[in-house]
Parts: structure tokens; C-alpha cells; sequence
């Protein structure tokens, strides 16, 4: 019972995290957007898709803390501080876009984490070629 409950909270707060993602997708090329809100959303992606944390993901448990919480806490103030029209605008494309391209939640859910893991392999190569083995000599 309380397993299910935790199941469906989690499933609940990942498709709304989903569908806030793509709502300052959008939001981030409305013209309306006040400037403040696009540097944040910004500032957003950056630390998701850095590989570098707060809290290092070698510590057990708090490692991913900051990943599943403070992004998505991040993401959703916000979408709740962005203006009326903006929001309103925002969401009518995310649902657009969520049904049209969104036909399997966990085929795409795996695509994104690819991705993600290929700019950080990305990065790691190029902090490794351009920076470390300068100072290794070689």
C-alpha cells in the first residue's frame, strides 16, 4: 500500500517534471519572458547537464540529491514565477509537442538520460585532452 503510494507520487512528480521542462522550453523563446527568468531556466540546464554537483554523485544516496530534488524544485519556481500569458502560451505548446512526440514516456525518459551521459563523456574527453594532458605533458 505505501509502496504503491510512493510509486505513483514519483511517477506523478517525474511527468509533471517532464511536461515543466518542456513548458520553459518554450517560455525561454517567448519574447515576454522576462530576462531574469531566462538566465535562471538557463543556468537550470547547465547544472543538469554539467557533471559537476553541489553534492558529489560518489556519495551514496545524497550523490543524486541534488539531481532529483533541487533541479526539479529549480524548474518548477520557475514555471510558477513566469507571466500569465507566457505560462499559459507555454503550456498549450508543451502539450502540443508531449502529444505528438511523447508516444512511449520510457523509451523517451531513456533517450534524454543517453543523451545526457554523452555530454558528460563529451565534456570528461575534453577536459581530459585539452587540459589534463597538457599538464601530464602529453
Amino acid at each position: 500500500m505505501i509502496m504503491a503510494k510512493i510509486t505513483s507520487f514519483l511517477r506523478d512528480r517525474f511527468l509533471r517534471f517532464r511536461r515543466e521542462v518542456i513548458v520553459l522550453w518554450y517560455a525561454f523563446r517567448h519574447p515576454a519572458t522576462p530576462t531574469w527568468l531566462k538566465l535562471v531556466s538557463l543556468l537550470l540546464a547547465i547544472y543538469l547537464i554539467s557533471p559537476f554537483d553541489l553534492i558529489p554523485i560518489m556519495i551514496p544516496f545524497l550523490g543524486v540529491v541534488d539531481d532529483l530534488i533541487i533541479v526539479p524544485l529549480g524548474v518548477s519556481f520557475v514555471v510558477k514565477r513566469l507571466p500569465t500569458e507566457v505560462r499559459t502560451e507555454s503550456e498549450q505548446q508543451a502539450t502540443r509537442w508531449i502529444g505528438r512526440y511523447i508516444k512511449r514516456p520510457l523509451l523517451f525518459t531513456l533517450i534524454v538520460l543517453l543523451v545526457l551521459l554523452l555530454i558528460w563523456a563529451g565534456l570528461f574527453w575534453l577536459l581530459w585532452h585539452f587540459w589534463l594532458s597538457g599538464l601530464l605533458g602529453g
